[in-house]
């Protein structure tokens, strides 16, 4: 299973020294340049041992993997400070990196009418400044364009100081400190086999994404700067091989900017299985040796599956055999039963959930497909999951479409049946016809034939009896 994400081990990124432990720049009187410019020499606290680079991959004495991280030259800060109420910003340059110490002098240059003891921020790196001269950006943007390699943007800082303008000079009140955290991901699927992925995310419970990276190259190791996480779940989907794979960790304490955090995140993908416990497996007898029992095999992966409003936005799943028993069951008890819209064309199946018909109304003998669909032969849903529910022919599309994928044919009639024997190797599926949620007429409803000899949506008479197969979504 998964490690959790907060339990590996983790070192700080950042040696702090107060400003007071650095040698500060001489206090004499320097004139304003010709140009009305101040010119300003300014130290920083060191942020680890000396280096050459921004942020660079080490060991330390115990062998431990770390990430070093230091001042280097050319490096360009920013200083926002304002002059009667003018936002401003000084281009800051550091000079030199004291290589025993690591503290690094930077020069920069204020407007000449700067008043004394004029507060200011300081950003690490300039780019991380917001384009209006007011503070930060937010940690969207600042964290849109990882590419999952260690750099310097990834290491963001801010500080506070006091410009002098009568003895040119500031004092660093508050030494740059990380924004961020730094997360090592190693990636592999559910059997613990490296995998490389092309496209990482990073989201919350409620489906939010933080962060997305999307590599130069497919690779296996990705370095991720996130944002202070408060506890809780957190899903990571990742493309692998042109497949969707998912996953989810949950942690109940919050991270800690300017630390290092290392996991190795283990994805499932479509034919992969939900276990009772709610987390996922490679299949039945993968969930078995877990001491759990699998429930429902993963069949689509992504969020348009019309469960946006029940805050199940991750994928859909299909249960491991046919409700009722494996027995056929009308959609009603008698034709002319209109429950919602139709949908008369099948090309035109728009995105609606079949937890909608979760009710009083649906749950009765009258509606027996329904009924038998949320009761799933007394099956409890996974834990985390939604309930069971009659899947809508939209959602059925997603699901099939997702395993023909999977199987990389375009054939017409080597649908999620076939997708379920090749993903999952199981014969999950009948070849016969199955019941969806969405009605074409105050008479029929769409039904998914998953016979080779007539493969596809075909108008089905309520009152006909057929196969149902029960949904969730995660």
């Amino acid at each position: 299973m998964m490690k959790k994400i907060l339990t590996m081990a983790a070192m700080a990124l950042l040696m702090t020294a107060c400003s007071n432990d650095i040698d500060e720049p001489q206090a004499q009187q320097q004139p304003a340049n010709t140009d009305g410019m101040i010119t300003i020499t300014a130290k920083l606290a060191p942020k680890s041992d000396a280096g050459t680079r921004a942020v660079t991959p080490g060991t330390d004495s115990q062998s431990k993997d770390i990430i070093k991280v230091t001042w280097a030259e050319n490096e360009h800060l920013a200083i926002l400070y304002e002059v009667s109420g003018e936002k401003k910003v000084a281009d800051a340059t550091i000079t030199a990196v004291d290589a025993t110490t690591g503290a690094a002098t930077m020069t920069f240059a204020v407007d000449g009418s700067t008043a004394d003891d004029t507060p200011c921020t300081i950003v690490y790196p300039l780019a991380a400044a917001k384009d209006d001269k007011t503070g930060v950006k937010d940690a969207a943007t600042l964290l849109a364009t990882q590419m999952g390699t260690l750099n310097a943007n990834l290491d963001v800082r801010v500080g506070a100081g006091t410009i002098s303008t009568t003895t040119p000079s500031l004092a660093v009140t508050t030494q740059p400190v990380a924004q961020f955290a730094i997360h090592k991901f190693k990636i592999q699927d559910l059997s613990a086999t490296d995998k490389t992925a092309t496209e990482f995310k990073v989201s919350d419970a409620s489906g939010n994404v933080i962060t997305t990276v999307t590599p130069s190259s497919a690779t296996g190791t990705l370095y991720i700067a996130l944002p202070v996480l408060a506890g809780g779940t957190y899903w990571f989907n990742a493309t692998i091989d042109n497949k969707p794979y998912i996953n989810k960790a949950t942690t109940s304490a919050a991270t800690t900017a300017g630390t290092y955090y290392q996991s190795t995140v283990k994805m499932a993908t479509l034919g992969n299985v939900i276990g009772e416990n709610g987390k996922f497996y490679v299949n039945a007898t993968s969930a078995s040796s877990a001491s759990t029992t699998a429930r429902a095999m993963i069949t689509y992966v992504g969020i348009a599956t019309g469960e946006a409003t029940y805050g199940f936005t991750h994928g859909l799943a299909l249960a491991m055999s046919d409700a009722n028993g494996g027995s056929t069951i009308n959609w009603s008890t008698s034709t002319g039963s209109t429950v919602h819209t139709y949908t008369s064309n099948n090309i035109n199946f728009t995105s609606e959930s079949g937890l909608q018909y979760n009710n009083e109304t649906h749950n009765s003998d009258t509606y027996p497909a329904f009924k038998a669909a949320m009761v799933n032969n007394g099956t409890a849903a996974p834990t985390s999951c939604s309930a069971w529910f009659l899947p809508t022919a939209y959602q059925w599309n997603q699901m099939i479409n997702a395993c023909k994928n999977v199987l990389g044919t375009n054939n017409n009639y080597t649908d999620l049946r076939d997708g379920f024997n090749g993903v999952g190797g199981n014969n999950l599926l009948q070849s016969d016809q199955y019941l969806s949620s969405t009605e074409s007429s105050a008479n029929s409803a769409w039904v998914y034939d998953f016979t080779s000899e007539a493969a596809g949506w075909h108008e089905g008479n309520k009152g006909s009896s057929r196969l149902v197969r029960s949904a969730l979504a995660f």
